[in-house]
């Protein structure tokens, strides 16, 4: 287990060792993620974000969906305009 100090201005140095062995370099950015037993650290690197593949769930039809929003947006919107305007169609 390595240690490391909170300077005055809330940094942190993460250990040599750590920052080689988990692909740590200066400009990447780090993810904060607090969990009932404390803080765990992350960087923001390409495995991090590969971790979300396959979290959405939808039919594999992207554009069948989006037409699908499109239509459901334009009915509600067609649905309030009648309210406002009881006589226009």
């Amino acid at each position: 287990m390595e240690t490391s100090v909170l300077t005055v201005k809330g940094q942190l140095l993460i250990p040599k060792r750590l920052r080689n062995k988990y692909g740590i370099k200066p400009g990447v950015k780090m993810v904060f993620e607090e969990t009932e037993n404390g803080i765990i650290l992350k960087p923001m690197n390409e495995e991090y974000f590969r971790s979300f593949a396959g979290i959405l769930k939808g039919t594999g039809n992207l554009k069948e969906e989006l037409k699908e929003m499109k239509d459901e947006e334009k009915a509600l919107e067609d649905r309030k305009a009648r309210k406002v305007n009881p006589g226009k169609k």
